[in-house]
């Protein structure tokens, strides 16, 4: 005797009663007579609660998935949000400073800065316009608030700047509206010092430092700073000034890079 012939004669009764139920089955869903259809909803409302948990799952991993899709979206959003919010803040400074060209009657070039270096104290950085937009050295390097510094050497593509708080740079200046000028140099973070003023000269906390005319390479006029505090040498008749500049060397990224009517 064969071993399956065998299985099935120690097991006929429970293989027959399977196999009965199961045609049942068969028989009564394919059945479409109105008593056969009112059975199949009973029996489905009777058990529907083996298919709970099932439901229950689905559903969990329904909103998993939807939440995943939903984070991803707000990610995108998130994003998408903070282009536009640099998108602004430069088209800002850049009105800013279209708005101060038409005023000063100059010209310039935008430049991004490319690299601050790695000192503590940033004296130099590094944009991307070079000889092939114009640039060379010595050329007035602003913010859309003021002078931050000049060129001192031009490659094809890219250009360093001395910034003002390098601790040779120095600037011709005046304090308006009284036109009293001197010569600044940078102390610390963003306030600078005018040295050397008379005493008689009528300055004021407030006023407004320009650059002035005596510059080599900046054209008069440029915004500089604003005056913070005023101290006098009990010993001199001179005076030091000192003034905080316009623009924020620490957090600036976008410069713009000046030429005069002859050499643009």
């Amino acid at each position: 005797m064969s071993r399956f012939q065998l299985i099935f004669k120690t097991y006929q009764e429970k293989i027959t009663l399977t196999a009965c139920i199961i045609l049942s089955l068969i028989f009564i869903f394919n059945n479409d007579s109105e008593s056969i259809k009112n059975a199949k909803i009973n029996s489905l409302n009777t058990f529907s609660f083996l298919y709970q948990p099932f439901n229950w799952l689905d559903n969990q991993l329904f909103l998993n998935k939807k939440l995943e899709v939903l984070s991803s979206e707000n990610l995108r959003l998130s994003l998408e949000n903070q282009i536009l919010k640099v998108h602004e803040a430069e088209n800002i400074r850049y009105r800013e400073f279209l708005n101060f060209k038409r005023r000063e009657s100059i010209d310039f070039i935008g430049a991004d800065v490319i690299s601050k270096g790695f000192s503590s104290n940033m004296s130099s950085l590094l944009i991307n316009r070079g000889l092939k937009d114009g640039v060379n050295k010595n050329f007035p390097v602003l913010s859309s608030k003021g002078v931050v510094g000049k060129i001192t050497s031009v490659s094809e593509n890219s250009s360093e700047v001395q910034l003002i708080s390098d601790v040779n740079f120095r600037l011709s200046v005046k304090i308006v509206p009284d036109e009293v000028e001197g010569i600044l140099r940078w102390i610390s973070e963003d306030v600078c010092e005018i040295a050397e003023l008379k005493k008689i000269s009528d300055i004021e906390i407030g006023d407004i430092v320009l650059t002035s005319s005596l510059s080599i390479y900046f054209p008069p006029n440029l915004p500089v700073g604003e005056v913070i505090s005023i101290f006098e040498k009990s010993n001199s008749s001179n005076r030091i000034v000192k003034i905080k500049l316009f623009s924020d060397l620490s957090t600036i990224n976008q410069l713009f890079v000046l030429f005069t009517k002859d050499e643009k």
